[in-house]
């Protein structure tokens, strides 16, 4: 009879032995296949999610440092708005003026107004912007004692006309006049009954004025400015310079400084002396620092708010990060202890039932060996059956865990909602399974073969 027959007949005569070896085996295998696939899928999760984190942060973040731009962007336009507003900080006058006469008396040298046309085209002037060419002289006006002229002509350098920037300076229209506040409110009842004004007594837009000889219509009257701004009467620089006979001529170029680091004015002189070497400049310090101050009090919050943004979420990622692999870690210190100690015992299990099978099968082991069986024979009926059981509980195992995997996927929203597409077992853990299982059952059963083939059949058949 052939070995193959043998462990058939072997197999159907005892089912239940061979059945309890096949599902210790599969159980074995099972949890060999699933104890992996578990961590590898956990892992493989853990990158999805850090993944998908990270590009949720980095979506968030952008979101929030374009929202931070916006918004600081829009705070820095206001403050630069605001500190503009303050006014012009920058004196250019010819060099022969002298500043306490400048100051006290407004009486400056003058020079030619196309000056305030050469230094807004110069192309190495990058500091200085919001030029206004200006004309003032002393005169007397409406028994005033003091009333100062000035004519005035905003003109942009080519540097705001390329992006399009207003002056900061309101235009005045030739034969309109804006009043200060002071001399608006001096007119006395009979100059202004002199005076074409309106039927309520107060100088407004519109009235009209004598200056000088010459009739202009009045386009503002200043608020209160506490300053000699409220003893000036201002006029398009054309209509001065006609009114007082210097045509074409102006006393000074008031300008704003851009932003720059350092000593400002000492760059500023640097680029005036290429442009105007007849002139010469003066700041005024306290604005001047005010709107650097702020404006770099409005770009350090900017930095603050957007590293505050980028620390929060840089500490969200480390915690789910940390977390997962610290779970990734328990787990896998789980499984290096578990498997182990399965597959022992599985084949301890495997071991005891086949030794348990070797003892009730005494006498037939003896009979094969009266009938001239070899002992390799005999060793290859019980290693054959374990090859066998090995191979069927491996190939079970891996078809069950197959099937499972597989109706998990389409458990509807619980698989998707953990994401159980990760946790499919692996092909070279599969096939792992399937050799590795035959070779754990005929391990196990190589004791009690052992014991098989050492018995003398003579005295096994003496004492059946």
């Amino acid at each position: 009879m052939r070995i193959t027959r043998l462990v058939v007949a072997e197999i159907l005569g005892r089912p239940l032995n061979f059945l309890l070896c096949l599902v210790v085996i599969v159980v074995a295998a099972i949890l060999f296949i699933v104890g992996p696939t578990i961590l590898s899928g956990y892992a493989a999760d853990t990158r999805q999610q850090l993944q998908s984190l990270q590009q949720e942060t980095d979506a968030a973040l952008t979101a929030m440092q374009q929202e931070t731009d916006s918004m600081l962007a829009e705070l820095d336009k206001k403050t630069i708005r605001i500190m503009r507003d303050m006014g012009v900080n920058l004196r250019i006058v010819h060099r022969d003026t002298q500043l306490s006469d400048l100051y006290t008396d407004a009486v400056a040298v003058d020079f030619p107004e196309d000056y305030v046309q050469k230094l807004a085209t110069a192309p190495q002037v990058e500091t200085i912007v919001h030029l206004v060419a200006t004309l003032q002289e002393k005169i007397k006006w409406q028994g005033q004692p003091v009333v100062l002229l000035v004519g005035m002509l905003p003109v942009l350098t080519d540097s705001q006309k390329n992006m399009e920037k207003q002056h900061l300076a309101q235009p005045v229209e030739s034969g309109t006049v804006v009043v200060g506040y002071e001399l608006a409110n001096a007119l006395s009842e009979s100059q202004l009954a002199a005076a074409d004004v309106n039927q309520s007594g107060t100088l407004d837009s519109g009235d009209e004025l004598e200056i000088l000889g010459t009739a202009f219509r009045v386009a503002e009257v200043r608020p209160e400015q506490g300053g000699i701004e409220d003893f000036q009467l201002i006029l398009h620089l054309h209509d001065a310079q006609q009114l007082v006979g210097k045509p074409g001529r102006i006393h000074q170029i008031l300008a704003l400084s851009c932003k720059c680091k350092g000593n400002r004015i000492s760059v500023i002189r640097r680029e005036l002396e290429g442009v105007l070497p007849d002139t010469k400049v003066t700041e005024h310090l306290s604005q001047a620092t005010a709107r650097e101050q702020q404006r770099d009090l409005v770009a350090q919050k900017r930095a603050e708010q957007l590293s505050l943004l980028k620390a929060n979420r840089t500490q969200q990622v480390g915690i789910l990060r940390a977390n997962r692999a610290h779970g990734e870690q328990t787990l896998e210190s789980l499984l290096t202890v578990l498997l182990p100690l399965v597959v022992l015992v599985a084949g301890i299990m495997v071991g005891i039932v086949t030794w348990l099978n070797v003892c009730e099968r005494r006498a037939e082991i003896g009979l094969l060996r009266a009938l001239g069986k070899r002992t390799s024979q005999i060793a290859a009926l019980f290693l054959l059956k374990a090859l066998l059981v090995g191979l069927l509980g491996g190939v079970a195992a891996s078809l069950l865990c197959l099937g499972g995997h597989g109706l998990l996927l389409h458990a509807g929203d619980w698989a998707a909602r953990y994401n159980l597409s990760l946790f499919r077992p692996s092909g070279s853990l599969l096939i792992l399974t399937v050799l590795g299982a035959p070779i754990v059952t005929m391990l196990a059963s190589y004791l009690p073969m052992l014991g098989a083939i050492a018995q003398d059949p003579a005295r096994i058949l003496t004492e059946n």
